[in-house]
């Protein structure tokens, strides 16, 4: 009889070896994983570590410009009181003038008023005579 070859392993010994070489390719794979994400985890940190000093940057220049811009707006030359007393004196409406005073500007006003409403009236009644002799004219030329 031929002598069976002892370097060959026998089923329970081949299947146990399969079995190893599979977990040594899981553990192989998850080592190299590991691995990529602490490089990942490395370049995540510079780059958000490059992002704000770029943010930072960017900042520094608005505010700069923010500053820059407020300075060049002037501001009011009046208080808001003598800018009161200016409008006043424009209205001339006297300081610690009565409700009598601002009556007597109301009833101008409303005279003011009552006499733009008659020129209109007046005005619209022209333009209105004049269309109706051209429309009236046109008609007797058409005839």
């Amino acid at each position: 009889m031929a002598k069976k070859s002892t370097s060959s392993p026998k089923g329970p010994d081949m299947a146990r070896k399969i079995w190893l070489a599979g977990i040594g390719a899981y553990g192989r794979a998850f080592s190299e994983a590991q691995e990529s994400l602490a490089k990942v985890g490395e370049d995540s940190s510079k780059m958000f570590e490059d992002l704000v000093a770029k943010g930072e940057d960017i900042e520094d220049t608005v505010e700069e410009r923010g500053r820059e811009l407020v300075s060049k707006v002037k501001t009011p030359r009046l208080a808001i009181d003598e800018r009161i007393k200016q409008m006043r004196a424009r209205l001339n409406i006297a300081e610690g003038s009565s409700s009598d005073d601002l009556g007597a500007i109301h009833e101008r006003l409303d005279n003011i008023e009552e006499k733009l409403d008659m020129l209109l009236a007046s005005m619209t009644k022209a333009t209105s005579k004049k269309t109706t002799k051209k429309k009236t004219a046109t008609k007797k030329k058409s005839s």
